[in-house]
């Protein structure tokens, strides 16, 4: 009699709310299924200290381990290599560090034997043009062992739904989002101007830190299209943006009052795949 060969449910988390909120969906709601599944973060080893505390919190809501995976060259060694910075034109940290990263764990599976992955993605009914940019990438292998599935859209799980399962569960949402409308590094080139307040004044250490990968990569390379760090920083500079910001926050008052609910999060679909969900 033939041995049957394994079928493996994985989930890739991101540390944000949405990834979060379908790990939670699934542990509720579809518990054969979580009693299978691998919750994996792959990690950059450059993410913000709430984004580690908040999978160590959720790890304790699941009562499974969060799998951490690590790329195999550092930001560092790619940084070294390429001698410029990552960009919305040319996302090679993204490529490096976590599609490349995600395409060889799931070879290992298949290569394991595997019958069928089924992969879960956190994205919600009210995003249908994310799921048409997933399937646009062909994550679907043509062999058939790869199986994405979009429980959240399934089960109609809009953003205030999301929320709604956050707080009733007593997770909540990420530190993060006082103050940043995404997950992902801290030096993500998507952030805006404001942000890049935020982490100046809330982690000076990983600004500068941002600013000296800045500063080495020549003056034609800045993380901001139109402003270096170190010019962002200046005290005016500072307060400008700020201004800015508030006026804009001012005119979009809405129930949650945090950073995350005044920005254009809308636009979360245009970045990286594997960074924000």
């Amino acid at each position: 009699m033939s041995k049957t060969t394994p079928e493996y449910h994985i989930l890739s988390l991101s540390g944000g709310k949405d990834s979060t909120a379908l790990a939670l969906l699934i542990k509720e709601k579809y518990p054969e299924i979580h009693e299978q599944i691998e919750y994996v973060f792959f990690d950059t080893e450059c993410e913000l200290e709430e984004t580690y505390d908040y999978l160590n919190k959720l790890e304790v809501f699941l009562e499974k381990p969060i799998k951490r995976i690590k790329p195999e060259k550092s930001f560092d060694y790619l940084y070294s290599m390429y001698k410029f910075l990552p960009s919305i034109r040319f996302r090679w940290c993204t490529i490096y560090m976590k599609t490349e990263t995600f395409k060889k764990y799931m070879d290992s599976k298949i290569k394991s034997g595997c019958s069928k992955i089924h992969l879960y993605i956190g994205i919600r009914a009210d995003e249908p043009e994310r799921i048409e940019n997933y399937q646009s990438k062909n994550l679907e292998s043509e062999d058939g062992i790869l199986n994405t599935r979009y429980l959240l859209a399934e089960e109609g799980f809009f953003e205030k739904d999301v929320y709604n399962l956050l707080e009733t569960t007593g997770i909540g949402y990420p530190k993060y989002y006082d103050w940043r409308s995404r997950s992902g590094c801290y030096f993500c080139f998507y952030q805006r101007k404001i942000e890049w307040i935020e982490l100046l004044e809330r982690h000076p250490d990983l600004f500068e830190k941002a600013l000296r990968y800045e500063k080495n990569a020549g003056k034609n390379f800045t993380w901001c299209q139109d402003m270096s760090l170190e010019e962002l920083k200046q005290p005016e500079t500072v307060a400008k943006i700020k201004a800015k910001h508030q006026e804009k926050a001012s005119k979009h008052k809405e129930e949650r009052q945090t950073l995350f609910d005044t920005l254009a999060v809308n636009d979360v679909d245009k970045t990286c795949l594997f960074c924000h969900k």
